[in-house]
């Protein structure tokens, strides 16, 4: 009985370590995206996850999160990725990503949209949001085989 209680515990703990590499892997793409941008002149922080989805599909798995960030003293330069501390009244960021990998080679990306934000932008329009939810929808439906349920079965129609 200890036995099945073992491999059980042994078993959600691997479930749970795999969905954390794969949250890690979108947050590290998110750095990464964000630190790319020309525009970006200071490093940023991971400051917290929030509003975690995965979920797996025959072409492979979604995640979908939302991710804070916070600008630290480091200046941002290529290869520099440093501890850095936080820059006290720093710029904070929120950022939406919406990844999707591969089911027969996890590490390849089938698609993906990131879009980062100022946190004091309160007053984002609801059709830009609407918009970046589409997009996230997208991402989760790449590489899925159309279901039409009943699409063949009213085609025809009946014979007159």
């Amino acid at each position: 009985m200890k036995g099945l209680l073992v491999l059980g515990l042994g078993l959600v703990a691997l479930a749970a370590a795999s969905r954390l590499t794969l949250q890690e892997r979108v947050v590290d793409l998110v750095l990464e995206a964000f630190h790319n941008r020309s525009v970006v002149q200071w490093m940023y922080k991971e400051q917290g996850v929030e509003e975690v989805t995965e979920r797996e599909y025959p072409a492979g798995s979604f995640v979908r999160l939302r991710l804070r960030l916070q600008q630290t003293q480091c200046p941002n330069q290529p290869g520099s990725r440093q501890d850095c501390a936080l820059k006290r009244r720093g710029r904070r960021q929120i950022c939406l990503a919406c990844v999707k990998f591969d089911s027969r080679s996890p590490s390849k990306v089938l698609d993906s949209h990131m879009h980062c934000r100022t946190e004091t932008q309160h007053a984002v329009k609801e059709m830009e949001t609407t918009r970046h939810e589409e997009k996230c929808r997208t991402v989760q439906e790449t590489g899925e085989a159309p279901y039409h349920p009943g699409r063949l079965a009213f085609s025809r129609g009946l014979p007159s």
